[in-house]
């Protein structure tokens, strides 16, 4: 554990120094973070994704904390394109480095239908307290897409947090960048989103827009 803290630390300094010179499970935009939900905290999630040649898909699901420092979560399509696709599922478990870094290790887009979802997306993230802005910086073993990712993230009002992230596509043969916000709208009620920008010839630039419900649950906090 020590080592793998260490690790963490020195790859965080590591980020913080390449946002100087240059910035789903819970996350940013497009990538995960080492952040997990509260433990006995469910958050119910609706969102859409849409683009100029993108018919709108409609998605809905949730993220949960069963004990400290792990996350379960569950997406599903209820209408648009990919709607008889089925659920997917991911799972996460944080390991605290200090007051000011944590280390995550994760399994997303679990699915049994891999002709529509892809393949698993297992990684590693490490995310820190850079300051002004929280830096994160990790890398995914997913079959035929291995990529490192990274995004800062900074609040600029108590309620208003901009967010901007990079990851590999395509093996590391193209890129998407997300740059987003998240707002608070309430103690119990958020609303996210951002616009993904990729850069493989064709492909277009989508929009997520999602709304959050936080409900801890009785008896659990």
């Amino acid at each position: 554990m020590r080592s793998l803290c260490a690790a963490a630390t020195a790859l965080i300094v590591l980020a913080g120094a390449a946002s100087a010179a240059r910035a789903t499970p819970t996350g940013l935009n497009n990538i995960p973070t080492a952040e997990v939900v509260d433990e006995g905290v469910l958050v119910l999630q609706g969102f859409s994704e849409f683009g100029r040649e993108r018919a709108p898909g409609w998605f809905a699901g949730f993220k949960y904390g069963p004990a400290a420092n792990w996350e379960m979560g569950l997406d599903d399509t209820v209408a648009g394109p990919g709607s008889a696709g089925g659920p997917t599922l991911q799972g996460k478990y944080r390991m605290p480095c200090h007051d000011a870094a944590a280390l995550a290790l994760g399994l997303a887009n679990i699915s049994d239908d891999r002709s529509r979802h892809g393949n698993v997306f297992s990684y590693a993230v490490v995310s820190g307290d850079l300051g002004p802005v929280n830096g994160h910086l990790g890398y995914s073993w997913q079959a035929d897409n291995r990529a490192w990712f990274l995004g800062i993230d900074g609040a600029v009002s108590p309620e208003l947090t901009l967010r901007a992230d990079w990851t590999q596509a395509q093996d590391g043969d193209e890129s998407v960048a997300g740059l987003g916000f998240i707002r608070s709208l309430s103690p119990r009620w958020l609303i996210e989103g951002w616009a993904s920008l990729p850069t493989a010839e064709e492909a277009e630039t989508s929009y997520i827009v999602k709304l959050d419900w936080v409900i801890p649950l009785p008896g659990r906090r």
